[in-house]
């Protein structure tokens, strides 16, 4: 926690310190006026009248001769003394005043200063420069804002330099198969190559891939937003799951074998997003280990009533040092394994922002035995 003064207590302390500086030297000064005049004005006295103004000052009698000379120069000595406190006050209460605004001058530069850096940094944000960082000021609001500042300069930093990455990723996964379509079709074109349907078909497929990496795209661009998980309604998990899986199982055939393990898992979701997220989960197991064995998947409530769905296999599992990559955009497990299956790369992205979607949480990792799991964890239902 800090222990900064805040700005009204900073202002508080400096107007109370400059008016007792004020005050007290004004007083100091006034005083020390008033007596040097008083000593100004008896130097004037001739040494009888001086004599019995000193005699009066202590409180004795003075000679009679010397009080008639005194009494001659009275007025003369009334008037310097009473003009003196006058005059003190005047003079020195003018200096002071310059010299305290000096002062709050500085001061207050000292606290203004910090904002002007703020605003510096503000600035060069705007211009799209985000490697700002800003030194804390000597107030509790000023280092919190500097706080705030640096954090969204930093997060700044980190999304251009994640869109600059996507962008490029983007690019190279689209370049791959659009060069295959264009050289394929200038060749049919030329006659070089034949039409044949099997070509054809062929190159079907690839704009089926470039179609999924596009829809996936999507996703992540709505990513979110309030469009992103709608209609949601509280349901079986297990109910979807069976559905899904069954259909999966339809689709891939006698290539993959999916067992199921359901138990109730009331949770609240949009059931299309669901669906979507799930057969990512499916395909990723397929596509990356479905030849080691089977696929199951599982929903049920944990410990702390929190409903589940967990899709593990038998494969070669994730290495320990990639396993957060694994929900970064286009990384794949091939990269680590050598093995080239293809894939855009967006399917754990996809179900990650799909959990988040759903205020769940995406976990991922090695079983303990064989092969890796994938886990979304949902809220416990009120």
């Amino acid at each position: 926690m800090s222990r900064r003064p805040t700005l009204a207590m900073l202002a508080a302390a400096l107007v109370s310190i400059t008016q007792i500086i004020t005050i007290s030297l004004l007083y100091i000064s006034v005083d020390w006026y008033t007596d040097h005049a008083e000593l100004a004005a008896t130097d004037i006295l001739p040494e009888d009248a001086k004599s019995a103004w000193t005699s009066l000052n202590k409180g004795e009698m003075p000679d009679p001769k010397a009080l008639a000379e005194l009494v001659g120069f009275y007025p003369t000595l009334e008037q310097m003394t009473e003009d003196a406190p006058v005059a003190g006050v005047l003079g020195f209460g003018f200096a002071l005043i310059v010299f305290t605004s000096v002062i709050g001058v500085l001061l207050a530069y000292r606290i203004v200063a910090p904002l002007s850096r703020l605003t510096a940094a503000a600035e060069q944000i705007r211009r799209g420069d985000f490697q700002v960082e800003v030194e804390p000021g000597a107030t509790k609001e000023v280092e919190t804002l500097a706080t705030t500042i640096n954090r969204m300069a930093s997060e700044l930093l980190a999304l251009e330099t994640r869109l600059k990455f996507n962008s490029r990723a983007v690019a190279h996964e689209l370049r791959t198969p659009l060069t295959v379509l264009q050289g394929n079709l200038q060749a049919m074109a030329d006659g070089v190559l034949e039409a044949s349907e099997e070509r054809v078909r062929a190159l079907l497929l690839q704009t089926q891939s470039m179609s999924g990496v596009v829809d996936q795209l999507n996703t992540l661009s709505l990513a979110g937003t309030a469009n992103f998980v709608t209609a949601a309604t509280t349901t079986d998990l297990a109910f979807h799951v069976s559905d899904t899986v069954s259909l999966f199982q339809t689709s891939a055939g006698t290539a993959v074998d999916c067992r199921m393990n359901l138990l109730p898992a009331p949770a609240k979701i949009d059931p299309p997003r669901f669906r979507q997220a799930l057969l990512a989960l499916l395909e990723n197991s397929r596509r990356y280990a479905g030849e080691f064995g089977p696929i199951e998947v599982r929903t049920g409530v944990d410990e702390v009533g929190r409903s589940f769905i967990s899709v593990s296999d038998s494969g070669p599992g994730l290495p320990s040092s990639v396993q957060h990559s694994s929900f970064d955009m286009f990384w794949r497990g091939e990269a680590m394994n050598g093995r080239g299956l293809g894939g855009s790369g967006l399917g754990l992205t996809v179900v990650k922002a799909i959990a988040e979607g759903h205020g769940a949480r995406l976990e991922v990792g090695n079983n303990a035995d064989a092969g890796a799991f994938a886990k979304i964890i949902f809220e416990a239902v009120g």
